[in-house]
């Protein structure tokens, strides 16, 4: 096959041939870097390398551009247990090298075949795989029997994913409750993350004097999850997304100097708050928690049920214009039915457990704290309500008595302003006397700074913050 243009001009004698090889560097003053393509002229014979260069030309191209924004997951790829196997789904991801992983279809990734031990753990990793596909004819070569075939070869490339568990043990972990082994893994694998970064300014005894750039930027792979064995059966192990995943975040630059200079990246911030919001989460979302809400409903319902049953068959005997009073009442009733639902479920619902029974021994810098308190029947109670309420001892008695809390009040907005700005800030040791912000969230705010009369706590949340912890004085 060859490229027939006649518009095009006539190639130099000189122009190289065959595969790129050291000329690819060109004169002293240039240097190569790996991104070659394929200079096509009249004449040029097309064979198998020259489409080899094509396409390594688009894939280095592209991967160079990859690189450049960092790596980190763009969608997908959840990570959850069914029926005794791990599940990814699809998604899409860029590696360390720049490359797209992208999957368009679950993977099952079978359980039973690992060997839990006492500290031992499994991180979920993606990777790149590429296959051939696709039989085809071998037609016949240049110089031979254009007739001689007869073989078949692979005519396409898949590039896809492969997703592997990689066995990591912390000391220790095994020792743990089954109920800390999540934030225990999460609190130490955040701690090396940080440890890895080697911050200069963590023995800032003296500056360094080594201030100049990385040669080559680390190239971590891309993790989605961690597998936390809970005895020995697969159905009852914890996947913990957070501890391991990072979306793409920052470029290589920015993400090496943050770590540097003891910043914490935004990806890692938004990570510790996603960890412990979703293990929060998941405790709501345990069926046991709700079981006797449920069943309170149920009764209810039942008993409303009878009622209804018991006014109709009064109803039927009864002349016209008393059915059709006791058909108004009827429809009274079954206007009260939802409503009765929802008081018994409130008032038979389990309380929350303070956050130290619930396995967590540390929390991020800043986070949401769901809340259950109740308003005295309105919808938005006033502050004074809400401090009435209980909303400051249901709060201490979550977080525990350890912690020095300070409640303020403030819009939703200046609230994630609040949580923004403590990026960089430790983690929050339950046991600790840490200063702590509560964040109460008002649905108005006087312009006197004060809270308006006709606003207050718009409930179900409040925001923690660490307090910021520093000492000024004018230096005379």
């Amino acid at each position: 096959m060859t490229i027939a243009d006649s518009a095009a001009p006539a190639a130099a004698t000189t122009t190289p041939t065959g595969t790129p090889d050291g000329n690819s560097d060109g004169t002293p003053a240039t240097a190569g870097g790996g991104i070659d393509r394929l200079h096509p002229f009249d004449g040029l014979f097309l064979r198998a390398e020259h489409l080899d260069q094509i396409q390594d030309y688009a894939r280095e191209f592209g991967a160079a551009i990859g690189r450049s924004g960092g790596p980190g997951v763009v969608e997908g790829f959840q990570v959850f247990i069914e029926r005794g196997e791990l599940q990814v789904g699809a998604g899409l991801a860029i590696d360390s090298a720049g490359r797209p992983l992208r999957s368009g279809r679950q993977v099952s990734l079978p359980l039973k075949t690992l060997k839990p031990e006492n500290d031992t753990f499994w991180w979920v990793v993606a990777s790149r795989a590429n296959w051939n596909y696709g039989d085809t004819a071998v037609q016949g070569l240049l110089c031979e029997d254009p007739c001689a075939g007869g073989t078949t070869n692979k005519q396409f490339t898949a590039e896809g994913v492969r997703l592997d568990l990689v066995p990591d043990t912390l000391p220790g972990l095994g020792a743990a409750k089954d109920s800390n082994r999540r934030n225990l893994l999460a609190s130490w694998l955040f701690g090396q993350e940080q440890k890895s970064d080697t911050p200069w300014l963590a023995t800032p005894a003296a500056l360094p004097v080594d201030w100049e750039p990385p040669v080559v930027y680390g190239r971590p792979p891309v993790r989605l999850a961690v597998v936390i064995p809970i005895g020995n059966n697969p159905a009852q192990w914890v996947v913990d997304a957070w501890s391991a995943r990072r979306e793409v975040g920052a470029p290589p630059p920015e993400r090496w100097w943050q770590g540097r200079l003891g910043m914490r990246p935004w990806n890692v911030f938004a990570a510790q708050i996603l960890q412990f919001e979703a293990q929060l989460a998941e405790w709501r979302a345990d069926p046991a928690v709700s079981a006797v809400a449920n069943a309170a409903a149920e009764e209810e319902l039942a008993h409303t049920r009878a009622e209804l049953m018991e006014i109709v068959e009064k109803a039927a005997g009864t002349r016209s214009q008393v059915a059709l009073a006791m058909k108004a009442k009827v429809e009274e009733a079954i206007e009260n039915v939802g409503r009765r639902i929802a008081d018994a479920q409130a008032a038979q619902a389990l309380p929350q457990p303070p956050l130290a029974d619930r396995g967590f021994a540390d929390l991020p810098p800043a986070g949401y704290l769901p809340v259950q308190v109740s308003s005295g029947g309105s919808a938005a109670a006033t502050a004074a309500t809400v401090a009435a309420s209980g909303l400051h001892q249901e709060v201490v008695r979550l977080l525990g008595q350890q912690l020095n809390l300070r409640f303020c009040h403030g819009t939703p907005a200046d609230i994630a302003g609040a949580v923004q700005q403590a990026q960089h800030r430790a983690r929050i040791t339950l046991q600790s006397a840490a200063d702590v912000d509560i964040l109460v969230p008002v649905s108005d705010f006087a312009d006197s700074g004060g809270i308006a009369d006709t606003g207050g706590w718009t409930g179900g949340w409040v925001a923690f913050v660490r307090q910021n912890r520093l000492s000024c004085s004018s230096g005379r």
